[in-house]
């Protein structure tokens, strides 16, 4: 890969990494659920390993644990929303949109994730990153998700361009990283710093639609020359079944398997211009993350909700669904 720079926060919000917003030290998460903060319980189901369960190639048609089939949201779908956050310190720093944190706490660790995000709502501007991040038993972090007007750049030096696009970041020095079937002027990998972290990273132009049902996976797809283990990264367009792979690194076969505790968030990313100087500035927006399963259906979480301490704008809540639960950010003052 070769290539390395420091990447402005617009690239990628980090809201476990550092700003105002929660953070958790690189590395802490281990293999042990981590009890959560200012969220509501969740109702998720049991934590249970499967007796059976097929897939598809790729995975991305899996069953839950007991082989039901996994159940995909609705755009729209009638819940009962949660409260809206109460709002944080009267201070500067707590003008601006508050994160919404789903942690999901797995029976065992994991070869792959898979998970079905909705997203409700097309901000006109305003930039939102909605990913699951998860750590590995013995290395450290890293992100899968979803953006909104996100900043693309081919090299550090240009103007960014801003985008929907799809991201995996891997925290580490330099790792091996590929390409999926995006390539050319709409697709790179970079290593890059951020927030005094070196990432490996892989950025992929994504026209997604509003209201489109898209299932994810992140997961093991054989290992490289040294021994390294590939981890890959899908999104599968659910109405048109297009499956695009958006790429892979090779992760140290040391660092194992994912950790037992994952956590789907969704953030704005605060540094994409112009900045936020009031609570009704934010653009609402709106998306479900369906419930994951773990090793292509085997494995089922159960989750709470939280939002960061301290909070900052009184302006987001969850809504647990039967399918999943509903992420809403940026909402304003009736």
């Amino acid at each position: 890969m070769g290539r390395r720079g420091i990447v402005g926060a617009w690239l990628l919000a980090l809201p476990t990494l550092g700003g105002c917003q929660d953070e958790f030290p690189l590395g802490s998460w281990g293999d042990a659920p981590v009890a959560g903060q200012g969220g509501t319980p969740g109702a998720a189901g049991t934590a249970t390993t499967a007796g059976t369960g097929t897939v598809d190639v790729g995975g991305m048609s899996g069953t839950t644990a007991g082989g039901a089939p996994l159940a995909s949201p609705s755009c729209g779908e009638v819940g009962l929303p949660g409260a809206i956050n109460a709002p944080g310190p009267a201070t500067p720093s707590s003008i601006g949109t508050t994160n919404l944190y789903t942690d999901w706490s797995w029976p065992a660790p994991l070869d792959s994730l898979e998970w079905d995000l909705v997203m409700e709502s097309d901000p006109d501007d305003d930039g939102y990153y909605w990913a699951h991040q998860f750590s590995f038993v013995n290395g450290l972090t890293g992100f899968f998700g979803i953006q909104a007007h996100g900043g693309y750049q081919q090299t550090l030096t240009e103007r960014p361009e801003f985008v929907k696009m799809a991201l995996l970041w891997i925290s580490s020095g330099e790792l091996n990283a590929e390409l999926g079937d995006i390539q050319g002027d709409d697709a790179r990998t970079l290593v890059v710093s951020a927030r005094g972290t070196d990432w490996t990273t892989i950025h992929a132009k994504y026209e997604w639609s509003p209201c489109t049902v898209y299932r994810l996976r992140f997961g093991r797809d054989g290992t490289d020359a040294s021994g390294a283990t590939w981890y890959a990264a899908w999104i599968e367009d659910r109405t048109t079944t297009t499956l695009t792979k958006i790429g892979r690194i090779a992760i140290p076969a040391e660092w194992g398997q994912i950790s037992r505790l994952t956590t789907t968030l969704t953030t704005r990313i605060d540094d994409k211009p112009p900045p936020v100087t009031s609570c009704e500035q934010p653009e609402p927006a709106s998306a479900i993350f369906g419930i994951p399963s773990g090793n292509d259906g085997q494995l089922v979480p159960t989750h709470i909700n939280r939002f960061p301490v301290p909070a900052r704008c009184a302006s987001s809540r969850f809504t647990d669904l039967p399918e999943g639960v509903r992420h809403e950010i940026g909402l304003r003052a009736p």
